[in-house]
């Protein structure tokens, strides 16, 4: 079986309308990963949760879980499926610098105890990228290491990270803003670690899911967030663009910060 190194696919070269399909078989790339990492055209698939939960079921117990989930969302909803688990907190580069990181690494450790550590990174900053590594490293045991999370956490970029911070390998894992870019698993030889990135799982109450590219584009943040404070009292409603309301009612005056991206329109 020949896989697709971009998004992990089996390769095929019958049906041009299928997953994998490729006209060479010896690229190892299929033409759906090719268009949209040189044209950044992406190709919705017809798979869904069922078939990557089999797949994340399917890992050995004993092997390290890198989990990873972004800044922002903290979704931690199937954590508690494995029993060696890094927790990864990536895109530490949108939130604003004088944010206490051991704020957010303490509370996250008493809620779970069961995580061997927490480390905050950003693959676009490079930052506490040499640290991770040396603690996957140490923690992994010769294991198979597997890299699990949700759609958009950065997953395949923080591999790829890795994979040019320490490896001369020159193939890189399929990354996008938009969901499902990995479809099964990818094996990658990091020196003498072997990863497995897999398919980012869907959370179904995301509005990512069920809006256009140019929406998702200008929701998720790329630059620093710029946070917006307002004063509230009293009952009203604040309005994120066009996506979202938060209804309040309050006795007293109270500060509300929000942290979005800069290019949505905030109105209190």
């Amino acid at each position: 079986m020949i896989k697709c190194i971009g998004c992990g696919i089996e390769l095929q070269n019958k049906n041009k309308d299928n997953l994998g399909y490729t006209e060479d078989l010896s690229k190892n790339l299929c033409n759906r990963c090719f268009r949209l990492k040189h044209y950044n055209e992406y190709k919705q698939t017809s798979l869904n949760n069922k078939y990557y939960l089999k797949i994340v079921n399917n890992i050995d117990n004993n092997s390290l879980i890198i989990y990873t989930t972004d800044i922002l969302t903290l979704n931690l909803n199937n954590i508690n499926r494995f029993k060696n688990i890094l927790l990864v907190i990536t895109k530490r580069d949108i939130i604003p610098r004088y944010i206490k990181e051991y704020k957010l690494i303490n509370y996250l450790k008493e809620k779970h105890p069961n995580i061997l550590d927490i480390m905050i990174v950003s693959s676009i900053n490079n930052y506490n990228i040499d640290n991770l590594y040396s603690k996957i490293k140490l923690l992994s045991n010769n294991k198979k290491i597997y890299v699990v999370g949700y759609t958009n956490t950065g997953k395949s970029t923080l591999i790829n990270k890795l994979i040019n911070n320490y490896t001369n390998n020159e193939s890189n894992i399929t990354t996008s803003m938009y969901p499902s870019t990995t479809l099964n698993e990818v094996e990658i030889k990091l020196n003498k670690l072997t990863l497995i990135d897999t398919p980012g799982l869907i959370d179904e109450t995301n509005i990512i899911n069920y809006i256009s590219k140019e929406d998702i584009k200008k929701i998720l943040p790329k630059k620093e967030i710029k946070p917006k404070t307002c004063q509230i009292s009293k009952k009203g409603s604040i309005l994120i663009d066009n996506y979202a309301r938060i209804d309040y009612e309050t006795d007293n005056i109270n500060s509300i910060v929000i942290y979005a991206s800069n290019n949505l329109n905030i109105r209190f």
